[in-house]
């Protein structure tokens, strides 16, 4: 099996899970690790999909998705996390907001640049004070959360926060 198909085939399992927990909304910014995922999405009709130029503005989509009823993802990297913590921070403790965060957690031992390093010291750390429920997605075995983030954001009325390895996202990592 080639990188591509092994990407692929990671896609379409995360597609699969987000829809099962209802999701039919994503808002996403460009990412390599994410390509793949945002790719099936735009191909899958049953998504809504919207493309921002920053990834506060996704949030917003999503919280205005949420304001309707439909289940929101925002598909951003970990410094999309960064960048939108007091809009997160306000969905969860004033508007009750609830919607996914599905972000590549750059910055950790597999990946090779040294600017993105610090993304992965912090990010945990600032979304979890912001208040919002972080869960780590490591690889397949953890695909389970990509559907119950969903249903677990509804019940807490916040934002979740998955983040989300190279081989979680594209598989092995290269």
């Amino acid at each position: 099996m080639t990188d591509v198909d092994t990407a692929t085939t990671r896609s379409t399992a995360i597609v699969d899970r987000l829809k099962a927990g209802g999701v039919g909304l994503a808002a996403y910014l460009p990412d390599s690790w994410l390509s793949p995922l945002i790719g099936e999405v735009v191909a899958d009709p049953s998504i809504l999909d919207v493309r921002v130029t920053r990834e506060d503005d996704a949030v917003a989509v999503a919280g205005g998705s949420a304001l309707m009823g439909l289940r929101s993802a925002v598909l951003c990297q970990n410094a999309g996390v960064l960048l939108s913590a007091n809009v997160l921070a306000a969905f969860a403790h004033h508007h009750e907001l609830p919607l996914v965060v599905v972000a590549a957690a750059r910055g950790g031992a597999e990946d090779g640049f040294y600017y993105q390093m610090y993304k992965g010291q912090v990010t945990a750390g600032v979304a979890a004070a912001a208040g919002l429920t972080v869960h780590h997605v490591d690889g397949p075995a953890d695909d389970w959360l990509f559907e119950k983030a969903s249903e677990q954001a509804w019940l807490l009325r916040r934002p979740v926060v998955l983040l989300c390895s190279r081989r979680a996202l594209l598989g092995e990592p290269a």
